[in-house]
């Protein structure tokens, strides 16, 4: 039978659009963006209530006894020169640790309302990979404007902002014509948002504007989101998915090589066709009980090469029999 009989694809969707802004569950019912949150504010909380935890993570300055300036860098906070002696765990740290109460608010603000629809599409680990790589792009990019004096090296950088306006550039790239409001009460498309976003970090930095080195990890992390709406998942499926399952000679080329297939008896064929037509019915109904976003990258390519398979039979044998 098809899968339109099915008992599942008989009764209606019981899960949301992606795009809307009810609380999000990843697998194993925890939120990455709640978690998220939840991390930032403690620390904050735990920088602001304990001076000797603010001093361990961010660093401060100290007058020396003979005059001048001792910087304490710290643990957490981004320090491009320190980086560039090594100290490469800054680049991920620093994107958890934040400014004032202002600078935390914005931020967990909008990973709320961008973070939860993107969750509710991808998995919760590819949420947070994507996440960590878009402030990270921010951050390496900093220490290259440092590394090539722009930024002074000794200028210290914190919050998730890079991570935040990568978010940004892909909601405006997946979903262009969706309303935010400004400040609460100016509602603008947010592809249109993200553009205007995108000019004033270009504006501070050519002028050397007010945070001009913030607003470098901003642009960084924008262009990074657009890229990846745009090629991330078409370069992740050919490059990254299972490169773990390639043999030595294999690793010289990007695209994996099936074998050959060697000719099967009658009931090797229909032993084949009865499990794909367990594997096709077991993943829709997840699909439907879960949504879309519950599938593991196993059970994608796993529906993928079965509905290849029921294709190729229907084209031998000049007729369709749907599963």
């Amino acid at each position: 039978m098809g899968w339109q009989d099915r008992d599942y694809a008989r009764r209606g969707p019981t899960h949301r659009p992606v795009w809307s802004h009810g609380p999000s569950v990843g697998h194993g019912g925890r939120s990455i963006v709640t978690t998220l949150i939840v991390i930032n504010v403690a620390i904050y909380v735990l920088e602001a209530l304990f001076p000797p935890v603010r001093r361990l993570l961010s660093g401060h300055q100290e007058f020396a006894p003979f005059g001048g300036v001792e910087i304490h860098y710290g643990l957490a906070e981004m320090w491009a020169d320190a980086v560039m002696r090594g100290q490469i765990w800054r680049l991920i740290t620093a994107q958890y640790l934040h400014a004032s109460v202002g600078h935390l608010f914005i931020n967990m603000l909008v990973l709320h309302f961008l973070g939860r629809p993107l969750e509710r599409m991808w998995s919760t680990r590819k949420f947070l990979a994507i996440y960590t790589l878009c402030g990270l792009s921010g951050n390496v990019f900093y220490t290259i404007l440092a590394a090539q004096g722009v930024i002074p090296g000794w200028m210290p950088a914190v919050g998730a902002s890079g991570c935040i306006y990568g978010l940004l550039g892909i909601v405006a790239v997946l979903f262009p014509h969706a309303t935010i409001y400004i400040y609460f009460l100016f509602p603008m498309k947010i592809r249109t948002a993200a553009m205007i976003f995108g000019g004033i970090a270009v504006l501070m930095i050519l002028t050397r504007g007010r945070n001009f080195g913030g607003e470098a990890c901003h642009l960084a992390g924008l262009l990074f989101g657009v890229w990846w709406a745009m090629k991330g998942d078409a370069w992740w499926a050919t490059r990254g998915r299972g490169w773990w399952t390639r043999t030595k000679s294999q690793w010289g080329s990007t695209r994996r090589t099936r074998p050959v297939p060697k000719p099967r008896g009658f009931s090797a064929r229909i032993a084949e066709r009865r499990e794909d037509a367990e594997t096709i019915d077991r993943i829709l109904k997840k699909v439907y009980d879960k949504g879309i976003h519950s599938l593991t990258e196993a059970e994608k390519l796993a529906l993928k090469e079965a509905t290849e398979r029921q294709r190729q039979r229907e084209d031998e044998a000049g007729r369709v029999d749907r599963l």
